[in-house]
């Protein structure tokens, strides 16, 4: 058994230096020309990359199951109430927005459009089951609908006005701005109070100042490029 004169460790037969410390192995009673072995593989291995039809039947089969599962728990075991409709209707709204990662030609503004359905159609189960004071055609389908068409817009501005990062923050915040006066609207009026914005103001404030200090930045072509180059954008 041979051992490094250097650092004393076992030495294979087939070392020509030390794996540890890199000394040269010399034994005057025998002669090799081996070459030692490296301490780790060099040799790369390969894994193919997950195809989109394997996530896509992994998730459909998932969601399949909760909901399937869940339906049967409910029916046998837990028969008080229906409560197995809120996970199947979620599972079905979950499978909903995964389409453009199982499709890739799904159109994206096909696939807004059916969500905002989606969502939709599960706010009115749930006012099916809970009727009550008109919620749901007074504020959720409302809000939903506003939801979607603001959606819409930032992706067409996106996709078919090429959008800068600035450009697309500008109206992000713009779009934000009139939702949240949208929704206090919208809930004063289901309350039966008289037109007007109190808290939905503040955040108003707030978007149309950072936009208005945005647009300066961006027509501003020293403070843009400034921007871009201490941001990375």
């Amino acid at each position: 058994m041979s051992y490094c004169v250097n650092c004393g460790v076992e030495l294979d037969k087939t070392c020509a230096v030390c794996p540890l410390c890199n000394t040269k192995v010399c034994n005057p009673n025998e002669e090799t020309d081996h070459v030692s072995p490296p301490p780790f593989p060099v040799r790369r291995g390969y894994t193919e990359p997950v195809q989109r039809g394997d996530i896509t039947i992994l998730l459909s089969v998932v969601l399949a199951v909760t909901a399937v599962v869940c339906g049967l728990l409910n029916f046998f075991v837990f028969s008080s109430n229906a409560w197995s409709l809120y996970v199947i209707g979620g599972c079905v709204l979950l499978w909903i927005f995964c389409l453009p990662v199982f499709f890739a030609k799904v159109n994206v503004y096909a696939s807004i459009v059916l969500d905002g359905i989606g969502i939709a159609l599960y706010f009115g189960m749930i006012a099916w089951r809970h009727p009550g004071n008109g919620w749901y055609m007074a504020l959720a389908l409302p809000l939903t609908g506003l939801a979607a068409a603001m959606i819409l817009l930032f992706v067409a501005g996106i996709r078919r006005i090429r959008l800068s990062i600035l450009s697309s923050s500008v109206l992000v915040l713009g779009e934000a701005a009139v939702f949240m006066v949208a929704v206090e609207l919208l809930i004063r009026s289901f309350r039966q109070l008289p037109p007007g914005i109190t808290w939905s103001a503040v955040v108003l404030t707030c978007c149309v100042i950072i936009d208005a200090a945005l647009l300066t930045v961006i027509r501003r072509s020293r403070l843009r490029e400034e921007v871009r180059r201490r941001m990375h954008i």
